[in-house]
């Protein structure tokens, strides 16, 4: 379950800080900072040592500055403090990046949402939902009474269950955000992307970022059972996948249906009552920042061949799997769900030849960063299927 994650940035970015007409290139979540610039210490303060008139990380990289200024190599090393995840940079305390984060307090950790854009890179900071006041505490027993009675039917009726900031039956709220810092396009020189992010800007100074992308790795457990129990005498397992828990959502025909509901026969299958929070506010191109969404299928007509997979995912609540062959691509279930003293351990539906399947790739989806894996499903009718790919 990733239910409980935040709304990933580019999503959040591309609804509260993109103005109209500006197109979002990344966006990002970061949490602590510290300085890198000549004359002054990891916080910003002036200092005059040696070893600060050589801190500038022109030329150098995240990795190797955290080490130095977490590790104690500067004027106030504290073992204890975070570890940076971005850096500002640059040759002196004058520099544009410097005068740019003035207000914006370096070291500890709090949850910032940076973003690139057309026309300019964004800081921005969560706006704190206001608390409502607490009515008055009652003087008699009565009301007392009658407030005791209250709480206590909240709790009573609403046994919804929680993710992190998410319920049970309501949408994943896109958390408002309110930008701190911004600089223009024309003040910025490059962006250098590898394994950190780096944007530089006229003056030499600039804001670097350690991105940590890791690598999906096969489940092995999976292709053990999938190989023993699935496959067919001459087949070769190609992928085969754990089940995702999540919605289905996508384009199909031309309109956009997020959660998808199946539109074919669905297997014979009772299902507990179904206890996820809704998906966001739809965002086609951000549909892998929605921590509800495990699927994301796009497809000329309703009989396509993505659509035939996606039903059975929309359908089977997190009870199916993909396999896919030399052969054959299909949608997988346990065969316990059908069969009380099951005589094999899957069943297979919407079996598709491998004739019909274009190609079969891991990609990146979305525009936050670090980037995010997905599963691609191309077919010859033209349509696709994303599958979100475990972590």
């Amino acid at each position: 379950m990733i239910f409980a994650d935040l709304l990933g940035p580019g999503h959040v970015a591309r609804q509260r800080l993109c103005r109209p007409g500006e197109s979002l290139v990344w966006a990002m979540y970061r949490q602590t900072y510290y300085y890198a610039v000549d004359g002054l210490d990891r916080l910003g303060a002036p200092v005059r040592s040696l070893f600060a008139r050589g801190a500038s990380a022109v030329g150098r990289g995240v990795g190797e500055l955290a080490l130095t200024f977490v590790g104690g190599g500067g004027d106030s090393g504290n073992d204890k403090a975070p570890d940076p995840d971005h850096l500002v940079f640059g040759p002196s305390g004058e520099s544009l990046a410097v005068r740019a984060m003035s207000g914006v307090e370096p070291g500890g950790r709090r949850v910032r949402l940076w973003a690139l854009t057309s026309e300019r890179l964004v800081l921005a900071v969560r706006v704190a939902t206001p608390e409502v006041s607490p009515e008055p505490a009652p003087k008699s027993l009565l009301g007392k009474a009658i407030v005791f009675g209250k709480e206590m039917g909240k709790i009573l009726v609403d046994n919804r269950r929680k993710f992190g900031e998410h319920v049970e039956g309501e949408p994943v709220a896109v958390p408002d955000f309110r930008a701190v810092v911004e600089i223009p396009r024309a003040q910025i020189a490059h962006v250098q992307a590898g394994p950190s992010l780096r944007v530089l800007l006229v003056d030499g100074s600039g804001f670097e970022f350690l991105l940590e992308s890791p690598a999906v790795t096969p489940d092995e457990t999976v292709t053990k059972e999938l190989t023993e129990f699935w496959l067919r005498r001459d087949e070769r397992l190609v992928l085969g996948l754990p089940p995702i828990a999540g919605y289905v959502g996508g384009i199909v025909g031309g309109s956009l249906r997020v959660p998808w509901t199946a539109v074919s026969p669905m297997p014979p299958l009772e299902l507990d009552k179904l206890r996820w929070p809704l998906p966001a506010p739809p965002s086609p191109q951000d549909w892998i920042d929605d921590p509800t969404l495990g699927y994301w299928v796009e497809a000329p007509t309703t009989s396509s061949s993505a659509v035939r997979l996606a039903d059975h995912f929309a359908f089977s609540r997190g009870n199916a799997r993909l396999a896919a062959s030399d052969q054959r691509v299909a949608v997988v279930y346990p065969t316990r769900l059908f069969e009380a003293k099951p005589a094999s351990v899957f069943t297979t539906f919407a079996e598709i030849p491998s004739s019909a399947v274009r190609s079969l790739d891991t990609v990146h989806a979305g525009h936050s960063l670090p980037a995010r894996q997905v599963v691609r499903l191309t077919f010859a009718d033209g349509s696709t299927l994303h599958l979100r790919a475990p972590r």
